[in-house]
């Protein structure tokens, strides 16, 4: 018999048992004789014989499959935590299902469909409408419908109102970190740029920012901090709009929303041939370690991220119905950008 034709009824028939043994065997939930399962084992060994998944998961009622949201897979930000993510759930026996919303809350709303329909056991959001300080009516009960369902949980972001696990990294102290390295190095003009007014990753920062400056008695100008959004150009879209606002008073340092916003800067100043900021960037991605200069960066935890995402979404129906919401601790990667002051 070729490998690939093989199936339950050929095992069971070269065996001299019926298929429901066979199940037995493999399933390990019914008791069978030594004698038997022995034989059974032997072939499915023989002719490595390979459950099919998606029967095992009828019969068993789990899938061992989780779906993944997330709005940019080529953000290095997101696509960092689902790898991590990713290595974890495998070593526990889960597969991840990737599902790009390419930014969009229609895209989102199709994949909670989706994911729903193919039984996962749960759904991991990232980005989009968790991120929004006022997601619409419909977005939220669209995720409240799926909570009836099955265990839903949220990296970095929260929808209030709905009870589910959330883990996401402490981005107030990650501004915390930058500011006060920053004040270190002898910087008392310190700007902002990049983020979205209204999304809460920006508004966390840009709080604590702004908290940081009168902590340390600094200047704060409006036009010091620059909203534009989080990619690339619109870091340089950031940079043409602070030499436009301050023409005499530039800031000596600037703080990024996140490492592709300080790589757009970058390129600015190249392209204007001026070197007038030290710069700290947000995420700490690969972009940060391999940018010349290199770039000082506020690191997520990211194995820790992944893996606490991960268990609290397995143990979700083991645990109490109270929501649980972990803050990690981030950390500053010192680097080229910013390790001599430039004042």
């Amino acid at each position: 018999m070729k490998q690939k034709s093989i199936t339950i009824y050929d095992i069971a028939k070269e065996a001299g048992v019926s298929s429901a043994t066979v199940s037995r065997v493999i399933a390990r939930n019914y008791p069978v004789s030594a004698k038997t399962r022995k034989k059974v084992l032997d072939l499915i060994d023989k002719y490595d014989y390979q459950p099919n998944a998606v029967a095992r998961s009828l019969t068993k009622k789990e899938t061992k499959m989780i779906g993944f949201v997330l709005p940019d897979i080529t953000n290095p930000f997101f696509s960092q935590v689902f790898i991590e993510a990713e290595k974890y759930a495998l070593t526990k026996g889960y597969t991840l299902i990737l599902c790009n919303s390419m930014n969009t809350s229609e895209m989102e709303s199709k994949y909670l469909k989706i994911l729903s329909e193919r039984q996962v056991e749960g759904i991991i959001l990232m980005g989009g409408r968790i991120n929004k300080k006022l997601p619409d009516a419909v977005e939220v009960s669209e995720v409240s419908q799926v909570l009836d369902k099955l265990p839903v949980m949220m990296i970095n972001g929260k929808i209030d109102g709905l009870h589910c696990h959330s883990v996401r990294t402490d981005e107030a102290k990650g501004m915390e970190l930058a500011v006060n390295h920053l004040v270190r190095q002898g910087h008392k003009k310190i700007g902002l740029i990049g983020g979205v007014n209204g999304i809460t990753t920006t508004d966390i920062k840009v709080e604590a920012y702004r908290n940081l400056l009168l902590k340390y008695d600094l200047t704060f100008r409006d036009s010091w901090q620059i909203y534009s959004g989080f990619d690339v150009q619109t870091g340089e879209e950031a940079i043409d709009k602070l030499l436009m606002l301050n023409k005499d008073k530039l800031p000596t340092a600037l703080i990024g929303i996140n490492d592709l916003v300080i790589m757009g800067a970058l390129k600015a100043c190249r392209r204007k041939r001026i070197k007038p900021f030290d710069f700290v960037g947000f995420d700490n991605t690969d972009l940060a370690k391999n940018s010349s200069p290199e770039i000082t960066s506020v690191s997520h935890p990211y194995s820790q991220l992944g893996e606490k995402a991960i268990d609290l979404l397995i143990n979700a129906s083991k645990s109490s119905n109270e929501s649980k919401d972990i803050l990690l601790d981030p950390y500053l990667e010192v680097r080229e950008s910013c390790s001599i002051t430039k004042l």
